[in-house]
């Protein structure tokens, strides 16, 4: 009889180990673009979106032009980590950094660049890259909910740290020539606060409606897209 329930616990104690097992090596498969990151300093690891509470300075974005693009993790609509060099490396590209709690510049300026998507998807690479910890099913009624049809990863730290990104920025958008470096960076293109590097002053958007202010920024980035494509 011991010897039965001593097999018993035995048994219960190695199934409870493997679900254990099972359970620890889909959590870590999940999130394995945190867990493999050893490029973030310590520093980095402190960042959270949204701090600083002040906007990214000119300075600071006049640093990455002309640079190289900086790499970020992320993961993808079907659920696969991938580093954003796996996804635009040897190809202009523009990446648009957005948030789901930003009305003006998601909901209100996103959808406008599916037409941009469409006219040059064949020749530059779109990644929207949405600083949130929302899963699959979140991105899809998003999506559906915008509309968007462009590519759509989920990043956080990394992205946010290594673009010095704040909720006061995005929309944030940068442009990359097919030899990896930034061209442009667009701020909050739907706004009177728009701001670019290299630096461009835009008087004209004041006392400008949202439509009318979105629909100059669609023909600066457009400009963008030509000159990256160009390159």
């Amino acid at each position: 009889m011991k010897k039965f329930k001593f097999l018993t616990f035995l048994f219960l104690l190695v199934f409870s180990f493997s679900i254990a097992q099972t359970g620890a090596k889909s959590i870590l498969e999940k999130n394995r673009y945190i867990l493999e990151n050893q490029e973030i300093t310590t520093e980095e690891k402190k960042e959270e979106f949204g701090y600083p509470y002040y906007p990214v300075s000119d300075k600071q974005l006049a640093e990455y032009i002309g640079k190289k693009y900086k790499k970020f993790r992320g993961i993808t609509e079907d659920e696969e980590v991938v580093n954003i060099k796996d996804l635009i490396d040897g190809k202009p590209a523009v990446l648009i950094f957005f948030a789901i709690g930003d009305k003006p510049g998601t909901f209100d300026f996103l959808p406008h660049m599916n037409k941009l998507y469409e006219k040059y998807k064949d020749k530059v690479v779109f990644v929207a890259v949405l600083l949130s910890r929302s899963d699959k099913e979140e991105v899809q009624e998003l999506k559906s909910l915008l509309p968007l049809k462009i590519p759509v990863i989920r990043a956080y730290n990394e992205a946010i740290s290594r673009y010095k990104i704040t909720k006061l920025d995005v929309p944030y958008l940068v442009f990359i020539d097919k030899n990896g470096k930034i061209k442009h960076i667009l701020l909050r293109p739907e706004s009177e606060m728009i701001k670019e590097s290299p630096k461009v002053e835009h008087p004209e958007y004041r006392g400008k409606t949202q439509e009318e202010r979105i629909k100059m920024s669609l023909k600066t980035i457009e400009k963008y897209i030509k000159e990256i494509i160009e390159e």
